[in-house]
């Protein structure tokens, strides 16, 4: 010992804490990699819902990218066109007359917002950490890593001997952004750190000023270039061992320290009148270690992560030696069940990550944004995007994540009151929501897109989101809780649809991001529509979750859901097109991108309730549309591949989920950071968010329901289309009854090549609706081997196995003990019982926790 220690001396160095190589291969819930990122969308995102960083892991110039969720590009903007009103008539009269290119050019200047855009999304700084030394790695040594068991990033390296490590968290306990840097070789530790707000290194643009605090901290700040503007401040504060800190100017420095801890604060105007003094007031009352912080962080992230665990199964010793860019690069031609795996956790850890309650929703890109002007806004797109940011919430047992959509919803639905009166004369109450909107809530129309643009339904689409958390929980004050946002995005639709051949239409409309081809025109792709199918669906998913919610709490509000009744039987039927599929728009046009990634017309059957095997001709039209989608290279980006996988659950097509998933994995996304591609933005990060939620259809369904009447139910019986349900014991139900049970499907979809490649796979923690906690155990033919099904508030539950449609007997029988078997398995469970489900011939039980 005291020949090593005098050996040290010698070469220069005085042995300091133990600093070892992260052998992050060795770990199956990390991306890793041995370069630092090359681009800032291969950076690894960290995030305490508030405050977000991306690390690119540098060696000698560290550049984390911070965000403050709150900070876009200005306050509030009315931006309602002044004559939209009056050339409302006109608009509707011209569609109704097919006259479509003569209506869009009057929708881009009468019904487009002044100005167009609402406010976007704004990055905040760039946190500068200069080490003293090198900037190569020595021997090949870098290695860094995110990893999402305990919501860590770490950079590990070695110069000429001398090892370092950085290791970066965000908590949400402590509110700060932290890094902790140490070295083997005691007084190795010299760097300088400072804040700046311009990303690329340019001038001060919206930096109002820059300086020290005392000798450990400096803080700037300023606003965002707009009037009326945001303010913010951001400041860092550095702690040492050994060595010493002092300030220059407006930069931290450390020299010769044994470890340094650096902590981040930033606030704004939304929150705190005095940004830079709540900033300041934080970081001086840092009195913890920085191992109690970290122990409180992981403590906190894991009572959210920890509450599923899925493995697809083992992943090959040569897949386990790869890196994260590695595994992209094969995920497209070999199954990685490891690393299928980690995407999904990947994606469950950037919700915990960019959502908690008080903070704002995540929006286009999560928290995480590194230009001023970023691609689309990053706002919140609220024709698919938002929305399936918080697909995974509810499924994957992070109900308690979605509080931030419903702050937005209620943002919105204040906002949009005004709007509802001066666009459309809707002035009963009613709200509306076109398909974006920013963090104050700007109901108005967004930008001058042909596929987007004229479209006002996306306060049904918001609203499912919180009649979906009922289903999910059962918490009935809750429920009465949102219900005044049901209603009034109701009530909008009640003073807005007008008439069209006999039925009530919305017009103008569009579906969602396609174009059709007028009546003899087969080259002028247009857009602007009435009676789409898509706001039928949503019309029916939103007037009957009123009629349930009036009933279930017994609000006496029947007046009301008797109006909605007589709107709803008005509304235009399901048809089939001209390719045996699903009808998109009020006529059958040829459609101009077969090929969209966007599938309006099938909102009904995911995320939506309605279209269901129980209905066979109607559900045989909407895997036909889906069918034809992929058919023409639907499914081709990287939100488009989340709802197609989550379609092809829905659909029984385990074939289409493996190219949804696949493609995913092996071509949309960034190499070291797992990100959606979202090109030409940095990233999107719906798809990351999506797939995860996607996924989980192929091994548990719970949006049917099980008539507990004994009668059928829907807008749409089955004899409407002259198909057969073919149930002759038991009726489903739909949205709207509220005696009914939930059916949970056991393995609906699971590919078999994927069971096989893993050799069987499990899944613990999932949520099901009406209240229940489901685990699976697969084998690797991906049959069942044994389910737990965990009652959390008592009531009924169905459980079948497979695709089975509701009432038929030619499945395969479960069992549970002292309940009995049969293809429809009926629980009477008691809140806080556990159920073991098997294959009803099946001898062995393997039980599993949830």
């Amino acid at each position: 010992m005291i020949f090593a220690l005098v050996s040290a001396l010698l070469l220069g160095q005085v042995l300091g804490q133990t600093v070892t190589p992260p052998n992050s291969k060795a770990s199956s819930s990390r991306l890793w990699s041995t370069s630092s990122a090359a681009t800032w969308n291969n950076s690894y995102l960290i995030g305490n819902g508030r405050l977000g960083g991306a690390v690119p892991g540098n060696i000698a110039s560290e550049l984390v990218y911070i965000n403050e969720d709150s900070f876009w590009s200005g306050g509030f903007i009315y931006r309602v066109n002044q004559d939209a009103l009056s050339y409302l008539p006109e608009l509707q009269q011209l569609v109704r007359d097919g006259r479509v290119v003569e209506a869009t050019n009057l929708a881009d200047i009468a019904y487009t917002g002044t100005p167009l855009s609402a406010r976007h999304y704004d990055t905040l700084a760039t946190w500068e950490i200069t080490m003293n030394h090198s900037s190569k790695a020595t021997n090949g040594s870098y290695e860094r890593y995110l990893d999402i068991d305990d919501a860590t990033s770490g950079v590990f390296y070695d110069i000429n001997g001398t090892a370092y490590s950085r290791e970066y968290i965000a908590s949400q306990p402590a509110g700060v952004v932290a890094v902790h840097i140490a070295s083997n070789t005691t007084g190795a530790v010299s760097l300088q750190a400072h804040i700046r707000r311009a990303p690329d290194g340019s001038l001060n643009r919206s930096e109002d000023y820059s300086r020290r605090v005392g000798n450990d901290t400096m803080v700037m700040g300023g606003n965002d270039a707009s009037y009326p503007g945001i303010q913010f401040s951001a400041g860092t504060r550095v702690v040492a061992k050994g060595g010493s800190v002092y300030a220059i100017g407006d930069t931290v420095v450390v020299d010769h320290a044994d470890e340094a801890w650096l902590y981040l604060q930033s606030w704004t105007t939304y929150r705190k009148d005095d940004p830079e003094a709540a900033v300041l007031s934080d970081l001086a009352a840092i009195e913890r270690t920085y191992p109690e912080i970290r122990a409180e962080h992981v403590t906190d992230y894991q009572s959210y992560a920890h509450r599923v665990d899925l493995s697809f199964g083992n992943s090959s010793a040569a897949q386990l030696e790869m890196t994260t860019s590695q595994r992209v690069a094969a995920a497209n031609s070999t199954f990685d069940p490891g690393f299928t795996s980690l995407f999904f956790q990947f994606g469950r850890y950037l919700l915990i990550a960019s959502s908690r309650n008080g903070t704002l929703a995540a929006n286009l890109q999560g928290i995480w944004n590194s230009q001023m002007d970023p691609f689309w806004g990053s706002k919140y797109t609220t024709n698919i995007n938002v929305e399936m940011n918080y697909w995974p919430a509810l499924v994957t047992n992070l109900a308690d994540l979605q509080g931030p959509l419903d702050d937005l919803i209620a943002a919105t639905r204040e906002k949009s009151k005004n709007v509802s009166a001066a666009m459309y004369g809707v002035e009963n109450g009613g709200w509306v929501l076109h398909h974006n909107t920013d963090m104050w809530g700007d109901a108005a129309p967004q930008d001058n897109y042909i596929y987007s643009t004229w479209w006002a339904s996306a306060a049904p689409w918001m609203v499912s989101h919180q009649m979906e958390k009922y289903r999910f929980t059962g918490d009935t004050t809750y429920l009465r809780n949102v219900y005044p946002n049901l209603k009034s995005a109701a009530q909008f639709f009640v003073g807005f649809l007008s008439d069209f051949e006999g039925y009530k239409v919305v017009n103008p409309t569009i579906s969602p991001e396609n174009a059709y081809y007028p009546p003899g025109d087969n080259t002028t792709a247009v857009a602007i529509t009435l009676g789409a199918t898509m706001d039928t669906e949503l019309l029916w998913e939103l007037f009957n979750s009123i009629k349930e919610a009036n009933e279930l709490l017994h609000l006496g509000d029947d007046a009301f859901v008797a109006q909605l009744e007589a709107l709803e039987a008005k509304l235009p039927p399901y048809r089939e097109n001209y390719f045996g599929g699903l009808q998109e728009w009020i006529h059958d046009y040829q459609e101009a991108i077969p090929g969209i990634d966007h599938l309006s017309p099938l909102w009904a059957a995911y995320p939506g309730n309605q279209i269901t095997s129980y209905n066979m001709t109607l559900f045989n039209w909407a895997r036909e549309t889906l069918n034809h989608r992929l058919q023409h290279g639907s499914a081709s980006g990287g939100w488009g591949t989340a709802w197609c996988t989550a379609l092809s659950g829905r659909f029984f097509r385990p074939d289409w989920a493996t190219h949804c998933i696949t493609h995913l994995l092996g071509t949309q996304l960034q190499p070291d950071s797992l990100l959606n591609n979202g090109a030409p933005s940095e990233f999107q990060a719906d798809a990351n968010y999506g797939m995860p939620a996607g996924m989980m259809e192929l091994l548990v369904q719970s949006h049917e329901s099980i008539s507990t009447a004994g009668s059928p139910s829907g807008y749409y019986s089955p004899p409407s289309y002259g198909g057969s349900s073919a149930n002759s014991t038991l009726t489903a139900a739909f949205t709207g009854d509220v005696n009914k049970a939930p059916l949970i499907r056991l393995l609906p979809a699971l590919p078999e090549a994927f069971a096989t490649a893993g050799g069987g796979g499990y899944v613990i923690g999932l949520r099901a609706r009406g209240g229940f906690e489901v685990g699976i155990i697969w084998d690797a033919k991906g049959g069942l081997v044994s389910a737990n099904i965990t009652s959390l508030i008592g009531g009924t539950a169905y459980v079948t196995l497979g695709d089975t449609p509701i009432g038929q007997s030619n499945g395969t029988a479960v069992k549970a003990a002292g309940t009995g078997s049969g293809v429809f398995l009926k629980l009477s469970t008691q809140a806080g019982q556990s159920y073991a489900v098997t294959k009803a011939y099946q001898g062995r039980l393997v039980l599993l926790r949830c």
